[in-house]
């Protein structure tokens, strides 16, 4: 039997990062799959006969750099597609605005709908690029121990801290009150164009069983900033789908030695004196390892997969009170071509539709959306 120095279980975008990383540093390292294929949420499936697409997860930005170099992934075959245009939105009247990265063409774009918006555009966005900057560092570290942070946790916080006092007054109050703010709230301090705070505002509640009137919700538009630099999402695409990405991943990981199994279901993890020893598939098999990383999320692997008389009664609790909502539906549809809007009639169509489409007018109908999902329905 092979001698392996950690399991990873699951073979999700997260679990292939992590595996191709710890045979880089010299570990024996196998990925164990449950389907018959890696990827997880990033795989790109057919739908249709002759139309192949990625079935959940559907954009790929921003990439970390460090990962894309670390792990070759050019070279083990990752092309990303990237549009000049972050998103489109649209409204019932036939109006139509789109955020480009760069910050002068939105401007140009607003001012056919409103003059304040285009002169509050510019300020927003470099607001937000030097708030980004300083969250940035945040997006790599390891979260700190909140009861007993090692000394080299609270070196890593003190550098951001650092950082937060070089932002200047204005930013670094802002940066306090937006953490905490309903995203409604800062669209409208912004901006008086009602698709335009819509737009933004989406950030701010995508993949998060929340509306825009919902307090924290600000955050999200943060992390986007910490990312690229926006706070607005871009559309950046890999060619292939997602599938790709994962492909890339698992080329990369295997290069570097890691062994992966597909139809491999984890039926359960054996601990021995407080430390995994064995990983126990449903067809009966065992394997041992010293070390198991979970790709799975903390309820299952905590509650499903180890044994309840081998975790801390205090932290068994605070797994079973881990709310983890699922927030996101999506429905792929296969066209005949690109779609016509009213609101696109000119010769520039092609390259508007060239990013993602946000269809959502006005905060109150992102709100009513929500509502259909917090009582368990689906919006219409």
């Amino acid at each position: 039997m092979t001698n392996y120095d950690i399991i990873i279980i699951g073979g999700g975008h997260n679990g292939l990062v992590t595996a191709g990383y710890l045979a880089k540093a010299g570990l024996k390292t196998l990925v164990l799959e449950r389907r018959g294929v890696v990827g997880g949420g990033a795989a790109t499936e057919e739908i249709h006969p002759g139309f192949r697409c990625s079935t959940l997860a559907h954009t790929a930005g921003p990439l970390f750099p460090d990962v894309l170099k670390d792990l070759n992934l050019a070279r083990h075959g990752l092309e990303t597609i990237d549009s000049d245009i972050r998103v489109l939105a649209l409204d019932l009247s036939g109006r139509s605005l789109a955020i480009y990265n760069d910050e002068a063409r939105t401007a140009a774009d607003l001012e056919k709908i409103s003059a304040h918006d285009a002169r509050s555009y510019p300020e927003f966005a470099a607001s937000f690029r030097r708030i980004g900057g300083v969250l940035s560092p945040l997006l790599r570290m390891t979260p700190p121990s909140i009861e007993k942070p090692a000394p080299a946790e609270l070196f890593n916080l003190g550098r951001v801290g650092l950082s937060f006092r070089g932002l200047g007054k204005k930013d670094a109050y802002r940066l306090l009150r937006w953490g905490p703010m309903a995203v409604a709230d800062l669209v409208a301090e912004w901006f008086e164009t009602e698709l335009l705070r819509a737009t933004v505002a989406a950030r701010g509640i995508f993949g998060a069983f929340a509306g825009p009137w919902s307090a924290g919700t600000s955050t999200g538009l943060l992390w986007q900033a910490a990312m690229d630099g926006h706070a607005v999402g871009p559309a950046s695409f890999v060619k292939g789908g997602m599938g790709a990405l994962t492909a890339a991943l698992a080329k990369a990981a295997t290069d570097a030695g890691v062994e992966i199994r597909t139809n491999a279901d984890v039926e359960r993890l054996l601990v021995v004196e407080g430390k995994a020893s064995k990983v126990v598939l449903k067809s009966g098999e065992e394997i041992p390892a010293p070390a198991v990383v979970s790709n799975a999320d903390p309820r299952t692997t905590f509650l499903r997969l180890v044994d309840p008389v081998d975790l801390d009664p205090d932290f068994l609790m605070k797994i079973r009170n881990f709310r983890a909502v699922g927030s996101a539906g999506k429905i792929n549809l296969a066209l005949s071509g690109l779609p016509s809007f009213p609101a696109l009639n000119g010769g520039d169509a092609g390259t508007r539709l060239s990013g993602r489409i946000h269809i959502g007018p006005d905060i109150d109908y992102l709100e009513r959306a929500f509502d259909a999902a917090k009582y368990g329905d689906c919006s219409p």
